[in-house]
């Protein structure tokens, strides 16, 4: 029999709670209404920074000193949408069953704290441990969320290779195999062939799978 997972980490957006559309939402106002611009092919900024993103947008509109401004509108914008975040099918039947079993788990994030911890206390999902954005020198595709993340939880480096992380993104699944965990992809933003070519061990529509797949025992790899 398999030796039990070390832990459990979820990424936030689109892997506990289905958001891309708020972000992007919130994006297209802010561009709008400091450039009066509209956002180009909005899913290649999906698993960046809010700093990144803000910065590139800012340098495509020629006016790279207001990048700061637009992530400013953007926060003010997303504040006002975040009660219409709803939670992924399975998130809180798993979060329950992870607080019951008493095993290590948290959310690292490149979202920043306060999002998450709103859209938690909103969606009424009691997490242990959250790394958001803010957290590290490095955000993601740098493993430093992850590792801290694993770090906090108690997790030994020695048991990364038994530590499951969920991401939707490619920027995620690469900073989960730079931290040497177990990437499992959720293909809620990206097919199963992106995810596995940027280094997904296994895919899943979503954290039902995690419950079906009976994981919290006998872990899949």
């Amino acid at each position: 029999m398999a030796k039990p997972a070390a832990g459990f980490i979820f990424d936030f957006d689109g892997v506990v709670v289905d958001s891309l559309g708020t972000h992007l939402r919130a994006w297209e106002a802010a561009a709008s209404a400091l450039f009066g611009s509209s956002l180009v092919d909005p899913t290649r900024l999906i698993g960046h920074s809010t700093g990144a993103i803000g910065m590139l947008l800012a340098k495509e509109a020629g006016h790279p000193a207001k990048a700061p401004e637009l992530v400013r509108l953007k926060r003010e914008a997303l504040e006002s949408q975040k009660d219409a975040v709803e939670a992924l099918p399975g998130t809180k039947d798993l979060f329950r069953r992870l607080a019951a079993q008493n095993l290590p788990w948290g959310i690292a994030s490149n979202a920043n704290r306060a999002f998450i911890t709103q859209t938690l206390g909103t969606l009424g999902l009691d997490v242990p441990l959250v790394v958001s954005v803010e957290d590290v020198r490095n955000p993601k595709p740098a493993p430093d969320v992850f590792l801290l993340c694993a770090m906090r939880l108690g997790i030994s480096h020695l048991d990364h290779k038994r530590t499951i992380v969920f991401e939707d993104s490619v920027h995620g699944i690469h900073a989960a195999v730079k931290a040497g965990m177990f990437a499992v992809g959720l293909t809620t933003q990206h097919p199963e062939v992106v995810l596995k070519k940027a280094g997904a061990q296994l895919t899943c529509e979503n954290l039902a799978a995690v419950i079906a797949g009976n994981w919290l025992v006998e872990p899949p790899f």
